[in-house]
């Protein structure tokens, strides 16, 4: 009897292991024929598998997964870029096959790169004397730049750019006729050095409820990695001061060709530095004849002698408070170390140049006693003097903490740090550290 019973339970369980490797409970085996190709991703039919469980991971993090039934994925879809590691296993009711990773590469293609104009400005609204943003529900992305009207100002670009070459640089622009003047154009920097210009024929109006904007083009040559691009009046009479534009937004045509979006992780998430270069932040300059300060001070142009970041120096800042005001936006809150380029002469009873960066989240006005002494101060100390108009960069730095957002950052001549003249060609902001 008792051989009969083990026999009865052996045949139970030999019963129950041929359900589980029948039908629709067999264990699917491993998928294979994986395939990249055009932006589909294919690999052969697993006999038996109802479906396909998917995970996409870039660089350590899981971006898109999913189950499917079909044996081909349109990853261009998905969105993924880069250096891509697929795990795919096949499955049976709840049976699950071994998961096999692949490897490939989705590439991306360099077309057209829209940036706003009123998206990179380094000066915003400390008066009419300097380029401002401005809104407009017909603008594009509702708002636009105006107030480019003297010396140096106008817009900042920092780009990534994904591959080296010259391209077709489209800007859309209102203007209209002023003093008799029908025409204007603005300069187009590249890396802090001239290349080209844009010129703006098209009377469209300044815009209101008529905003249409024309298109000026031009070409640009870039770096593969970060670039510089300054957009920008030169404003004296001899360079169409008479004329004016307003800037909505830009385009850059790229060529079509595809590139690795991991490549460009060697550059960084941000710029080596951010330049602040003095000509396109907003003057502040004490006007002796009234003591009111104005933000009114045309920059110096570069000549045979001296060459200057994007061909502009800040000069005349003699006066407690005068100096300049960038508009900044940190993508986080973050230590930043700060690099300076001046110029300082000496001259009898003549102090060292004693810079000092202060910043703030609200704006300081424009008025005869503004205060700048409660706010957090940054200060080179005696700064060697250099000669007139003969820039060079400070040796060391000082340290500044911007919030995430919008910050105005002030370099300015000080009383009370016993300041001597300086002139400023630019600031470099370098990424230290986030903080709390």
């Amino acid at each position: 009897m008792k051989s009969k019973i083990i026999v009865g339970i052996m045949s139970i369980t030999l019963m129950a292991s041929a359900m589980c490797a029948c039908g629709g409970a067999v264990k699917p085996s491993a998928v294979s024929g994986l395939e990249y190709s055009d932006g589909i991703l294919s690999y052969a039919e697993v006999a038996g598998a109802e479906g396909y469980n998917v995970s996409f991971t870039h660089r350590g993090e899981v971006v898109y997964e999913d189950k499917t039934e079909d044996t081909a994925i349109d990853v261009a879809s998905l969105g993924l870029e880069g250096n891509i590691t697929l795990k795919i296993s096949a499955y049976a009711g709840k049976n699950q096959g071994p998961e096999v990773e692949y490897a490939f590469t989705v590439l991306s293609t360099f077309g057209e790169v829209i940036i706003e104009a009123e998206d990179n400005l380094y000066n915003f609204g400390t008066g009419k004397d300097q380029s401002n943003f401005r809104n407009n529900s017909l603008a594009h992305k509702g708002a636009y730049v105006g107030g480019i009207d003297d010396a140096g100002q106008g817009v900042y670009i920092n780009y990534l750019c994904p591959v080296a070459g010259t391209f077709d640089f489209d800007a859309y622009y209102c203007m209209d006729e002023v003093g008799g003047f029908n025409t204007a154009h603005n300069d187009v920097y590249v890396n802090g050095v001239y290349q080209t210009r844009l010129d703006f024929t098209e009377l469209t109006g300044w815009g209101g409820d008529k905003f249409d904007a024309a298109k000026t083009t031009a070409q640009i040559t870039l770096e593969k990695g970060w670039n510089t691009v300054s957009v920008m009046k030169k404003g004296d009479a001899s360079d169409n001061w008479g004329g004016f534009a307003e800037l909505d937004y830009f385009v850059i045509k790229g060529n079509g060709a595809s590139y690795n979006a991991d490549d460009l992780l060697e550059y960084g998430e941000r710029p080596a530095a951010y330049r602040l270069e003095a000509e396109m932040g907003s003057p502040r300059k004490k006007n002796p004849q009234n003591n009111l300060y104005e933000c009114k001070n045309p920059a110096i142009l570069s000549d045979g002698a001296f060459k200057y970041s994007n061909d502009f120096l800040m000069g005349n800042i003699e006066s407690n408070y005068d100096g300049v005001e960038w508009h900044f936006n940190s993508p986080v809150k973050a230590k930043y170390r700060v690099k300076i380029a001046y110029a300082a002469g000496e001259f009898e009873g003549s102090k060292r140049a004693a810079p000092t960066f202060m910043v703030t989240q609200e704006q300081v006005a424009m008025f005869r006693n503004a205060d700048f002494e409660d706010l957090e101060k940054a200060t080179f100390e005696n700064l060697p003097y250099t000669g007139w108009n003969n820039v060079t960069v400070a040796d060391g730095y000082v340290e500044i903490v911007l919030e995430k957002g919008k910050n105005f950052i002030y370099c300015l001549k000080l009383d009370s740090a016993d300041s001597g003249i300086f002139q400023i060609d630019y600031a470099d902001l370098i990424f230290v550290e986030e903080v709390e």
